[in-house]
C-alpha cells in the first residue's frame, strides 16, 4: 500500500472510531448488559471506555483492510464502490446487534438505536474509502446481475444460514433464544441469511474473471468472515464467558456463508447471467 493512502486510511479509521464512541455517548442510556454477565479481566482493569474504544479501533482497521484488500473486485468506481462496501457492514452489524433481542431478551429498539450506532460510521468509512480511492485505477462496471439471480441469492443464502444456525441451536453449539424467544429467533436468523444475501448481491461482480474458490474466499472469508469477526469479538472484550460461544459463532457463520456463496454461484445460477457478459473485466 502507498504510504499516502495508508496514511489516507488511517485518518479515516480514526475519524469513523470518533464517530462512533459519540454516538454510543450520545445513545448510552439504551444499552444492555447481558443479564448475569460480569466484565471480563481487561475491562475492569483498564475500564469499560477504553475496552470498547479498543473494540472499535479493531472494528474498524479490519473493515478498512477488507475495503482495500477487494475493493476491484466491488462494482462501480469510487464512491459507489464506498457505498456498496458501507452498505453492506453497516446492514450486517445492524442486524448482528438485533440478535441480542431473542437471545438476551434486550429491547428491540434498545438494540436497533445502539446498532445504529455502529452501523452509521461503517456506511461513512465506506464512503470516505470509496472517494479515496485512485480513481484512474478503476473500471465502472455497467453490466447488472439478472433479477432471477439476485431473488435466488437472498433466498438460497436465507435458507442455508436458518438450517446451520437452526441445528447449531437444537446442538446447543452456540447460545441462542429459540426457546424463549421462538418466534423472534425465527425471524432473526432467517433475515440475518437474507442479509448476507443482500450484501452478497451488492458487492459481487457480473464479470466473474476470478476463479469461484477465490471469489468465495473473498466474501466467505475476507468480506464476511473478518467483518463478522471483528464486531462479534465485543461481546469476549467487554465480558467474561463469551469467548467459547463467540468463537463457536463466527467459525460456523463463516462456514455456512462460504457453502452459501458456492451454491449462489454454482452452474444453473451462472447460466441465467451468461447472455449478460460481453467480456472479462479486471478483476
Amino acid at each position: 500500500m502507498r504510504r499516502k493512502q495508508l496514511l489516507i486510511t488511517v485518518a479515516i479509521v480514526l475519524i469513523c472510531v470518533l464517530i462512533d464512541i459519540a454516538l454510543h455517548a450520545i445513545t448510552s442510556e439504551f444499552s444492555s448488559t447481558p443479564e448475569g454477565s460480569t466484565y471480563s479481566e481487561f475491562a475492569e482493569t483498564y475500564g469499560v471506555e477504553i475496552t470498547a474504544t479498543l473494540w472499535s479501533l479493531l472494528a474498524f482497521s479490519g473493515a478498512a483492510f477488507v475495503f482495500l484488500q477487494i475493493k476491484n473486485s466491488i462494482p462501480g468506481v469510487g464512491l459507489g464502490k464506498g457505498i456498496r462496501y458501507g452498505s453492506a457492514i453497516s446492514l450486517l452489524w445492524l442486524f448482528a446487534m438485533l440478535e441480542g433481542v431473542g437471545l438476551f431478551g434486550n429491547e428491540l429498539v434498545n438494540e436497533f438505536v445502539v446498532g445504529l450506532s455502529d452501523a452509521i460510521p461503517a456506511f461513512i468509512l465506506g464512503v470516505l474509502l470509496g472517494m479515496s480511492i485512485d480513481k484512474t485505477e478503476e473500471r465502472p462496471d455497467k453490466e447488472r446481475i439478472a433479477l432471477g439471480t439476485m431473488t435466488l441469492t437472498v433466498l438460497i443464502f436465507s435458507v442455508v444460514f436458518f438450517i446451520g444456525r437452526y441445528i447449531a441451536y437444537y446442538t446447543e453449539l452456540i447460545r441462542s433464544g429459540y426457546q424463549t424467544s421462538l418466534l423472534f429467533t425465527v425471524l432473526w436468523t432467517l433475515l440475518m441469511g437474507a442479509c448476507i444475501g443482500i450484501a452478497c448481491v451488492g458487492l459481487e461482480n457480473p464479470r466473474k474473471v476470478l476463479s469461484l474458490n477465490h471469489r468465495a474466499f473473498r466474501f466467505g472469508v475476507l468480506f464476511f468472515g473478518i467483518n463478522w469477526a471483528t464486531f462479534l469479538l465485543f461481546m469476549p472484550f467487554l465480558f467474561s464467558d463469551f469467548i467459547t460461544d463467540v468463537l463457536s459463532r463466527i467459525v460456523l457463520d463463516v462456514i455456512l456463508v462460504t457453502i452459501g456463496y458456492y451454491l449462489v454461484n454454482g452452474p444453473w445460477v451462472n447460466k441465467q447471467n451468461k447472455e449478460h457478459l460481453e467480456g472479462p473485466l479486471k478483476d
